[in-house]
């Protein structure tokens, strides 16, 4: 169940970005990561850590904060 929760954290994440007009450049720089390495994530061609998870789960609840 583990894998479902971050693949849920990062569609969720990737949601996010599509429908704010988020570049992902600034998602990137926010984490700490390349946007290269943030594209690969959410294009599923790289896992979360469960440290990136986290900061993924603070970062969208911080936008959508931002955006009501």
């Amino acid at each position: 169940m583990k894998w479902f929760k971050r693949l849920r954290t990062f569609m969720r994440l990737k949601d996010i970005i599509r429908k704010n007009g988020i570049k992902q450049s600034w998602v990137a720089e926010r984490l700490n990561i390349s946007p290269a390495y943030l594209s690969l994530i959410l294009n599923g061609k790289r896992r979360l850590t469960e440290g990136l998870e986290r900061d993924f789960d603070l970062l969208s609840d911080h936008i959508k904060g931002e955006t009501r």
